[in-house]
């Protein structure tokens, strides 16, 4: 509920300061931190952090990640991802900005907060702001006015003074043409590759190049450290099929969890429309769905929807842009468009198939939402509590069927309350658990525990894992008459990469005395591969993750088509010829111009930004004390 009150803050740079912190305002109040007798973490230009305000910030962010991770969170992850430092960052970060907007005079009045709060919609009915379901709302929460206003008020004037920072941020128009030769600018090129399995029959391999290979890289033929351990796996279904709904616990999470269930009614989106050409046959059409398929991947992965459009195998004559829609409300759109995006959350992208084409759209923001009621979502929200209550039932099992443990083995009390549980054979942590596949968390919890001891209860995304330790094999280098054939086959690869790359040498350099491309790949029984146009962003075709190909390929010109060494690539070994270069086009730029530039102001933002925040943190007197491990 308190996360759906906050829905409408959207502006990337609060989130990227304050959006894992600001929430310990909401949940402990404001200014309850104050007090001398609270041990000071840290001092910023005088003012401190006090023990409690840390440790809430701590476990906000520990609860954010493992709710992010779910079963891939342990240990390990957290102490990799140094949760202290991160916590105290946020809280110093927060702190500087708002000493700032006290510098410089930046307030949210009393008349900015009421109008703020009065159009958030989870206090709204059908006739507008209801100052009675506010208070109806907060008191559902425990959470006294007077804390959420404070909240909101000191959350606005943050977004005030970020704004007053990043308004400093200019794109000129040599920005935007750089910008845009950068992203647009395409080359094709030939090339020749060379693997080095093309060479491997022709090594011959010594009893003593196996022996000097083994003494100079034991380390390269190490085993992993392996484990054979006792499974118990209580998948939540079990627990939430019996599940009967209490009405009272019922409507309790119904409004703990309102913007769940809450319908929105206007979206702003933005839209990739994939045209179908009339006479598109249907090879076309399913080329085109898996480029959606693909960017829609991508999309899912967080990456933005311009970027994957620069990336996409397009077909020839298709230039699609990223097209802001504004607002949408319902009833404005086909209904299998609607069906689709009104189901999404902010910043999900669906795919939509409509007689006109393929609709890639993002929502960028939910503007309205309309809170129903609970009977007339009675049956999602019985499901949701369902869901729910399993975990936490199953939590509770996991919790007291380990405690019996303590005094017998995990095979003897899964005997006793008839559970099915797994002996497992000697597995390596990157191998998969029979009937469980690939589960990380499970195995590192394995390797963590000393013989017969048991873990924790570890979550999973179908159930709740409890696992005994039976027998540890520790990581070994096996003697070399065990492994003698793996390390000639590693002698034989080791040559055959050296013939290769001085294979690729001497035909590079045959290619820099002139001779033709054609001529010099039939001599050497290799195919020319044509890259066809590529851009920047887009990557080499084949090899779309390697940077030096890219960055080689974009150095060539009509003076230099060729480079001055090979490239190597996964242990291949690429030669290029520079076939053509294309610029882009001055009426594309055109086009394009005032969509880049919103896109590079907002990267120049961040830019200005960030090194706002260096600055201060430069010029502040931050003091740190210990922090508790």
């Amino acid at each position: 509920m308190l996360k759906f009150m906050r829905k409408h803050a959207n502006s990337w740079l609060v989130g990227l300061i304050i959006g894992a912190i600001i929430v310990v305002f909401v949940l402990w109040g404001i200014g309850t931190f104050r007090s001398a007798q609270f041990q000071v973490v840290a001092k910023i230009n005088g003012t401190s952090i006090y023990m409690p305000e840390y440790m809430r910030a701590y476990q906000n962010l520990l609860r954010t990640y493992q709710e992010r991770l779910g079963g891939d969170f342990n240990e390990e992850v957290a102490k990799a991802l140094n949760l202290p430092a991160q916590t105290l960052n946020q809280l110093i970060d927060e702190l500087l900005i708002r000493q700032a907007g006290e510098r410089l005079g930046l307030t949210v009045t009393d008349a900015e907060l009421r109008q703020y709060i009065q159009r958030n919609p989870v206090f709204a009915d059908e006739r507008g702001f209801s100052e009675k379901r506010y208070y109806q709302i907060l008191a559902r929460q425990r959470l006294p006015a007077s804390d959420y206003e404070a909240y909101e008020r000191q959350r606005l004037a943050l977004q005030k003074v970020i704004g007053f920072i990043t308004s400093f941020a200019k794109v000129t128009e040599t920005d935007l043409e750089e910008a845009y030769r950068l992203e647009h600018e395409a080359v094709r090129v030939d090339y020749l590759v060379l693997p080095p399995t093309r060479f491997m029959k022709q090594q011959q391999v010594t009893p003593a190049e196996v022996e000097e290979l083994y003494k100079s890289q034991a380390e390269r033929f190490r085993e992993p450290e392996k484990f054979r351990a006792a499974i118990l796996f209580l998948p939540f279904a079990d627990f939430a099929k019996n599940l009967q709904p209490d009405p009272q616990k019922l409507e309790s999470f119904f409004y703990d969890h309102l913007e769940q269930f809450s319908r929105p009614q206007a979206v702003r989106v933005q839209e990739v429309k994939l045209a179908i050409p009339a006479q598109a046959t249907p090879a076309d059409r399913q080329r085109l769905q898996e480029v959606a398929a693909t960017i829609l991947q991508g999309a899912r992965r967080s990456l933005p929807l311009d970027q994957l459009l620069r990336r996409a195998a397009l077909p020839p004559g298709l230039r699609p842009q990223v097209e802001d829609l504004g607002v949408v409300q319902r009833g404005q759109k086909p209904a299998e468009w609607e069906a689709v995006v009104f189901g999404l959350k902010k910043g999900e992208v669906g795919l939509v198939t409509t007689p006109a084409g393929l609709h890639l759209v993002q929502v960028v923001d939910i503007v309205e939402t309309k809170a129903p009621t609970l009977a007339a979502v009675q049956p999602q929200v019985e499901k949701a509590w369902r869901e729910a209550e399993a975990v936490h039932l199953a939590q509770e099992r996991a919790a007291a069927l380990r405690q019996q443990m303590v005094s017998t083995s995990l095979a003897e009390v899964a005997r006793q309350h008839n559970l099915p549980y797994q002996q497992t054979p000697f597995l390596a942590p990157q191998e998969p658990l029979p009937g469980l596949g690939l589960q990380p968390a499970v195995s590192q919890a394995a390797l963590a525990l000393k013989p017969q001891e048991v873990s924790k209860p570890i979550a999973l995304r179908d159930g709740i894992a409890l696992v005994q330790l039976v027998e540890r094999r520790e990581s070994v280098i096996p003697p070399l008459e065990q492994i003698k054939d793996r390390v000639a086959e590693a002698v034989r690869l080791e040559k055959a990469k050296s013939a290769a790359a001085q294979e690729a040498k001497n035909l590079l350099a045959r290619l820099q005395k002139g001779e033709p491309l054609a001529k010099v790949a039939a001599q050497a029984d290799l195919p020319v591969k044509d890259s066809g146009w590529f851009t920047r962003p887009q990557g080499f075709p084949g090899y779309p993750q390697n940077q030096d190909l890219v960055t080689t390929a974009f150095t060539l010109s009509t003076q230099q088509p060729r480079p001055p060494e090979p490239i190597s690539v996964n242990g291949d070994h690429v030669i290029l010829v520079l076939k053509d270069r294309r610029q882009p086009s001055a009426e594309q730029f055109a086009q394009d111009k005032e969509q880049l530039q919103q896109a590079l102001l907002e990267m120049k933002r961040q830019m200005v930004f960030t090194q706002w925040l260096a600055e201060e943190r430069q010029r502040a007197k931050i003091k740190v004390y210990d922090l508790p491990s």
